[in-house]
C-alpha cells in the first residue's frame, strides 16, 4: 500500500514541475509537498536523497510567488540557492528532516 502512495507521489512530483515549468508556478508547492511525501515513504536510502529536492521546489515556489525570477537567469539563481539549501541540509541536519512525519508514527 505505501509503495502505491509512494509512486504516486512521485508522480505527482513530475506533472506537477512539467506544468510548473510551463508557467503554472504554483504546482511547485504541490511538487515540494509531494517530493516529500514520497522521500519519507521512500525509506532512508533513496528517501535521504531525493529529501533535497523537497528544497529546490519551495526555492521556486517562493521566488515565483514574491515575483522575484524575472528571467532565465533568476531561475538559475534560484534553482542552485535551492540545490545549495538542500544539499546543505542533507549533510547537516540528516533524518531530522522527517521529523513531522515522526510525531504521527509514534
Amino acid at each position: 500500500m505505501f509503495t502505491v502512495i509512494a509512486y504516486a507521489m512521485l508522480l505527482m512530483t513530475l506533472i506537477s514541475v512539467i506544468l510548473a515549468a510551463m508557467g503554472r508556478y504554483w504546482l511547485y508547492w504541490i511538487a515540494a509537498l509531494s517530493i516529500y511525501i514520497f522521500s519519507f515513504l521512500a525509506g532512508f536510502s533513496i528517501g535521504q536523497l531525493t529529501v533535497g529536492l523537497t528544497f529546490v521546489f519551495i526555492t521556486l515556489a517562493a521566488a515565483h510567488s514574491f515575483n522575484l525570477i524575472h528571467n532565465s537567469l533568476h531561475y538559475m539563481v534560484f534553482l542552485l540557492l535551492g540545490v545549495i539549501i538542500g544539499a546543505l541540509l542533507i549533510v547537516l541536519v540528516r533524518s531530522w528532516l522527517f521529523w513531522p512525519f515522526w510525531i504521527f508514527m509514534n
